[in-house]
């Protein structure tokens, strides 16, 4: 009998770029669309055809909803290294979004002929792509807790004549009367669940809702909104919002807009009706 020497197998060819160096790419921000921008370029017909592949949905003025979508998840997908390389293209999910027969979405990734603008380019949007191995989406990781009982902090300056008019009902009130019945209006909405998880580069925190003028239907848009984060036993609160404005952060962590609070969808449909042109939250807490 002979013996054959077992052939060994070819080492898979080493990657372009390492994970750290496709970080530094994203700049210094952090999960915002301008941290996308300074990724790589985003033609406006791919972003059109990724669009037209998800099912209908209204994302905002410039679809900025979405780009603020992808911002979050293609870095955490860097961050994470859930991507494959197809050849000189960085392959990895369109987050979770699905078609309406719910096959995941892919998109594609290659160097700018023009690194000065814009290190690379989103080139591919589908649903087959021709790599051998298929990413997974990346993980949005965990949320602190939220007890309804947490102390509630205002660490904003309530005396300003622009935040006392954002205030219904409590222009002419003492700070100290203002604070409390913020706080109030928190701990009411933690109380019935009405609170919503938002991401963005500050950390993984919450929006509240505050009815402050009327609490008759919960599935209404709320008077204002109060991004929430959590610090060691207490929630602080350092602005408010919008109701709208907090649509952008929330809708990047769910896989679809149905799983949103009704009143966070109320507001955004009233956004949209009115030909607001409602803005992303990059500056939301």
């Amino acid at each position: 009998m002979t013996s054959e020497l077992a052939t060994p197998a070819p080492e898979a060819p080493s990657p372009p770029f390492t994970r750290e160096r496709l970080l530094t790419d994203f700049g210094d921000e952090y999960l915002s669309i301008q941290s996308l921008f300074q990724f790589c370029f985003v033609p406006g017909g791919r972003l059109n055809l990724l669009k037209e592949l998800t099912l209908e949905e209204e994302w905002g003025t410039n679809n900025f909803v979405l780009l603020k979508y992808l911002a979050v998840h293609v870095r955490l997908a860097i961050e994470q290294g859930c991507y494959v390389w197809n050849g000189d293209q960085i392959v990895l999910t369109a987050g979770r979004l699905s078609t309406a027969t719910g096959a995941p979405i892919y998109i594609g990734l290659v160097q700018n002929s023009t690194p000065d603008e814009n290190p690379w380019v989103l080139n591919w949007v589908g649903e087959r792509p021709s790599c051998a191995e298929l990413p997974a989406p990346p993980d949005l990781g965990a949320w602190p807790p939220l007890e309804a009982g947490s102390e509630i902090v205002i660490a904003f300056d309530l005396s300003g004549e622009d935040r006392r008019l954002r205030v219904p009902g409590l222009t002419d009130a003492p700070v100290v009367a203002q604070a409390s019945a913020l706080s109030g209006a928190i701990s009411w909405s933690l109380h019935r669940g009405l609170v919503v998880r938002q991401i963005h580069g500050g950390g993984r925190g919450f929006f509240a809702p505050l009815f402050l003028t009327s609490r008759e239907d919960v599935t209404e848009a709320p008077d204002l909104v109060a991004p929430l984060l959590r610090q060691g036993s207490r929630l602080v609160v350092r602005t408010l919002l919008e109701p709208h404005v907090a649509y952008s952060p929330a809708r990047a962590v769910v896989e679809r807009w149905e799983q949103m609070p009704p009143w966070l969808v109320e507001s955004w449909d009233r956004a949209v009706e009115g030909q607001a042109a409602p803005r992303d939250s990059e500056d939301s807490e």
